[in-house]
């Protein structure tokens, strides 16, 4: 018996066609304008506008010049299908439908993880957005599954769910093919003898031919095109000329002619059109009556929600909120708050139980409540009513004021009591709330439990008006065996959870809260967020070592990865060792950002061939999806070697021409200009940090080509390889090594933890780049408020403080700052210099309150050597261990005394001799301390370091003690009281430049 053939691509989409048209889907037909997805065609970006029900189905060509290989990558093109599909409003269960397309075409979840992973998209040029996911077939994304919010800069209402079919990817799937190229389109023909001529064709002219001017021009054209059909009312033509703008600047973008600044223009001026078209759409169905309408079902009545239950004695109780697969990021947040709340709530409402947890899955929150006590907790308060001598007349008996405070507090006149506040003697009236049945208050309390949870990206889904992370599908609200009735975001509550998705989220019925978790161990379902991460790092561990080889630590993959599945498996894969020829850097970070794989490296630390993935299931089928995830690496280890291929084709500084066409700031101009600016002014940096001729050299280097690989393909596809590819490509063409770490090492520290940079031209290129952001930003009026930050600042100043501070660099900031101030594009006024300068310092000290210094002690250190950082952090450290001393509060103390008469006198009006005078000491004492800040003052100066300071006041603490018990400071004769004060003031004077002592406790 022979297997049965593979759906062929043109099958594949009848299938799709026959599918969602039973689910009452009108077919359409692929637009006759160029997009660059099935959202832009009008069947989708304005049928989602408005409150009329569309369902409909369709192919979409979608051209993506960018994208474009040449036809020599397995699955990325410039012309990709898609088969889209909106449904408005929500049925409900649109996961399930796009699941049950799948299984219609032939995929068997068992034998395949399917996952969905969060993606939340947008489209800057039509003014829409949505949140969603990716869906993951054994690792390709096969769909973009999203629940439309905007379009046209308009709230959808009702919001529309788009599902997005890639069908090539799908079609690799289902024919096992190595590539698109070699699809079966028909039975017949291939997909490459279809479309690979014009696929390579079209790269030639996006890439090769298409003439920047003239494309600006049609852009400009096309713009005109469209606001005169808006002027008209004419929608539809209107439309395609705002896609013909976007497919314009999509070529544009192909050829490189498009910079930061001049993208979000773009963005604004194809926004504006689809808006005012979006507009125009909706007031033409308006004028029309919103005909579809009159089609709609009418929506079903709601029932009432039945009367809370009665229990009798203590039980556990669940919530499950049964949701569709939250983001990792949200999960975690979801937990916290839930933990947190809930224990609040449960305290406010007199709620008392044994023990309170939270467990979760990406597709549940799970509140378990061990022992819940059947009736809130009674309370009796004391009211407090008027004065006793108000309150009863001088026989004791109640005056009208006691009787009408009774009447009002439902209790008899002799219930009231006297009680003595510190205010005097009060009546007061002790009232008792009994306890209320805990299923009723939980049935108000829930709703409003499960609302408090916010997240920082919330949806819309149904007409509900609710916002959360991901649409609620279901409630489990069990206390023993009862359910506790309630409505949240159109959900009743009930007693059936779901089992896992790749068996088709069968329900599973409780019979009581208790049944939960074994329900859950019989599905193999985890609900426990620390249990996952253990069994995942545990085979991590396991599958490395068969191979010799050891997985690197990654907790926050790990918490990511843990986060996206319920019952984890990890499998190990394997990749051709050819793409070991690439840098272990980009085969890790395409491992990592794209697809959540674990890299398996060997004992000395090299990248072994193999990557380790979680799927989401048990083991069957493990081989096939062990097969699907080596095939996504292929194609994505692919695409890194062309950008890599196509970037060492010439050498690093060829790149820097395109550095002009990237923004760094409108107002400080591109990325060649800031540049630019480095090249000026690193050697006014080098030279405050001492450095050497051949460092000076090689400092000049790097700050010519230190920017150069933000041009490159690698990097514009893999932003965080910045840094790592300059230094790459500079090896590659020849440049030092010296040049190549400090094009690398200047980015560093890029997190919180990470290395810093380790050479003295890497180190000087770090400061260099930081005190240019720095000041031109804040000179642009950029500087962070609140917590926005968009351009990293707080980031960058700590960092500056790192290296300072780690390396012990002497430094003097006010220098620096102005030596950036002096490259800058924009006027830098000396205020401007003043808030950087403080900005700086306010980093410096969060920096040693973290690390565990006294915020007093911080601050004294600061206030002298705030401009050197290194010499502050020093200086604190001294400082600390000084205040630590037993013996400290008398020295500070004996310190402290001085300072504290001469800021007296001063304000009295007198003021120290210009110079102490030994021939008018009267006492023993004044000599004795003179001779003793004689003694000291050679070896405390402004540039000592603090611990010369506290060894002097050690010294001079017994002759100053001396001093002011024998000596009369303020003199009435002048001259002696000024000589005296002029003696203080040179003990006063030791601590200048090295500590503010009058900033600590205790002074």
């Amino acid at each position: 018996m022979t297997s049965r053939r593979p759906l062929s691509f043109q099958e594949i989409i009848l299938r799709l066609q026959e599918f969602w048209a039973e689910q009452g889907c009108l077919i359409w037909q692929p637009y006759s304008e160029k997009v660059g997805a099935g959202t832009m065609n009008p069947a989708t970006v304005l049928r989602a506008l408005g409150p009329e029900p569309w369902r409909v189905a369709y192919v979409e060509p979608s051209y993506r010049p960018a994208d474009g290989r040449y036809a020599e990558n397995p699955n990325r093109m410039q012309l990709h299908h898609q088969f889209q599909v909106i449904l408005k409003p929500d049925p409900g269960n649109p996961q399930e439908l796009y699941l049950e397309s799948l299984r219609a075409l032939g995929i068997d979840f068992r034998r395949h993880d399917i996952r969905f992973v969060e993606d939340n998209w947008e489209s800057p040029a039509l003014g829409a957005w949505g949140l969603g996911w990716e869906v993951w077939l054994d690792g390709m994304e096969i769909t973009q599954f999203t629940y439309f919010q905007q379009a046209g800069g308009l709230p959808l209402d009702p919001v529309a769910v788009e599902i997005t079919y890639g069908l090539e990817r799908i079609a690799l799937y289902l024919q096992g093919a190595p590539s698109v190229w070699d699809l079966d389109w028909d039975g017949v023909h291939t997909y490459g003898e279809i479309l690979k001529p014009s696929e390579i064709e079209h790269c030639i002219y996006n890439f090769e031919l298409a003439d920047i001017e003239r494309l600006r021009e049609l852009f400009q054209h096309y713009e005109a095109e469209a606001r005169a059909c808006i002027a008209r009312g004419l929608v539809i033509p209107a439309h395609d000329y705002v896609l013909r703008c976007s497919h314009t600047f999509n070529l544009l973008d192909a050829r490189g002619a498009v910079g930061v600044t001049e993208r979000a223009r773009y963005f604004a001026r194809m926004r504006d059109l689809a808006r005012q078209v979006a507009q125009l759409y909706l007031q033409q169905r308006e004028q029309m009556g919103y005909p579809f309408l009159k089609k709609a079902p009418p929506a079903p009545a709601s029932a009432p929600a039945p009367a809370p239950p009665t229990v009798e004695t203590a039980e556990d109780f669940l919530l499950e909120i049964g949701t569709e697969e939250l983001p990792a990021r949200d999960l975690e947040a979801a937990l916290a708050q839930l933990s947190e709340n809930a224990r609040t709530m449960f305290e406010e409402s007199r709620l008392a139980y044994e023990a309170l947890e939270v467990y979760g899955t990406p597709r549940r929150l799970v509140l378990y409540v061990r022992r819940l006590q059947p009736r809130t907790q009674p309370i009796e308060t004391w009211v407090k009513g008027p004065p006793a001598h108000i309150a009863f007349d001088p026989e004791g008996r109640p005056t009208p004021a006691a009787l009408g405070f009774a009447r009002a507090q439902g209790v008899p006149p002799e219930a009231l009591t006297v009680r003595d506040l510190p205010e005097g003697r009060y009546v007061g009236a002790l009232k008792r709330a009994e306890g209320q049945p805990a299923a009723a208050v939980l049935a108000g309390l829930l709703p409003r439990l499960i609302a408090s949870l916010k997240f920082e990206l919330s949806m819309r889904w149904n007409g509900s008006g609710v916002a959360f992370s991901r649409p609620i599908r279901w409630l489990v609200a069990l206390y023993g065996r009862e359910v506790i009735p309630f409505t949240y975001a159109g959900v009743f509550s009930g007693r059936e959870t779901r089992g896992p998705r790749p068996k088709g989220s069968p329900r599973i019925r409780l019979e009581g809260a208790a049944d939960y978790f074994p329900a859950m161990r019989r599905a193999r379902i985890l609900v426990s967020p620390e249990e996952r991460r253990a069994r995942i790092r545990k085979e991590l561990e396991r599958l490395a070592a068969e191979v010799g080889g050891t997985v690197p630590e990654d907790p926050e993959l790990l918490a990511e990865v843990g986060n996206l599945v319920e019952t984890p498996t990890v499998l190990r894969g394997r990749f051709d060792e050819e793409a070991l020829r690439l840098p272990p850097e980009v085969l890790i970070t395409v491992m990592r950002k794209h697809q959540r794989y674990f890299p398996v490296v060997g004992p000395e630390g090299q990248l072994l061939p193999y990557f380790l993935a979680v799927r989401n299931g048990g083991r069957q089928g493990l081989e096939l999806v062990r097969q699907g995830n080596e095939a996504v690496l292929r194609a994505r280890f692919a695409d890194a070697a062309y950008f890599y291929g196509h970037d060492t084709r010439q050498p690093l500084e060829a790149f820097l021409p395109r550095l002009a066409t990237l923004t760094f700031q409108e107002q400080l101009g591109s990325m060649l200009d800031k540049t630019r600016r480095l090249e000026a002014l690193a050697p006014a940096v080098g030279a405050l940090l001492g450095l050497s001729e051949d460092e000076m050299r090689a400092l000049a280097r790097a700050a010519h080509l230190c920017k150069a690989d933000l041009a490159t393909q690698m990097v514009i596809e893999f932003t965080e390889l910045q840094g790592v590819m300059g230094r790459e490509y500079a090896r590659r063409c020849g440049e030092p090594e010296t040049v190549a770490t400090a094009i690398f090492e200047h980015y560093l520290p890029r997190f919180a933890g990470d290395a810093l940079p380790q050479t003295r031209p890497g180190i000087a290129l770090g400061i260099t780049d930081r005190l240019d952001s720095l000041v031109g930003l804040f000179a642009v009026g950029l500087a962070p408020t609140g917590s926005a930050d968009p351009y990293g600042l707080r980031r960058a100043a700590s960092g500056l403080i790192q290296i300072l501070t780690a390396h012990r660099l002497r430094f003097s900031l006010s220098k620096a700052l102005s030596a950036a101030a002096s490259v800058q594009p924009v006027p830098v006024s000396r205020e401007v210099l003043e808030e950087v300068h403080s900005f700086v310092i306010g980093r410096q000290r969060a920096a040693l309150q973290e690390a565990g210094y006294r915020y007093d002690v911080v601050e004294a250190a600061l206030a002298a050597r705030g401009d050197d950082p290194a010499w502050a952090a020093e200086t604190a450290g001294g400082l600390q261990r000084a205040v630590e001393r037993p013996d400290w509060p008398r020295l500070l103390a004996s310190y402290s005394r001085c300072v504290r008469i001469l800021r007296k006198a001063e304000s009295e009006g007198s003021l120290p001799a210009p110079a102490v005078d030994p021939a008018l000491f009267r006492e023993e004492a004044e000599r004795r301390l003179w001779e003793a800040v004689q003694a000291v003052r050679g070896r405390v100066r402004p540039e000592s370091p603090v611990e010369d300071l506290v060894g002097a006041l050690e010294a001079l603490a017994p002759a100053i003690d001396r001093f002011f018990e024998d000596v009369l400071v303020m003199h009435e004769e002048e001259a002696l009281r000024r000589n005296r004060l002029a003696l203080l003031w040179a003990v006063a004077g030791l601590a200048d430049g090295i500590a503010d002592l009058s900033r600590l406790e205790g002074f």
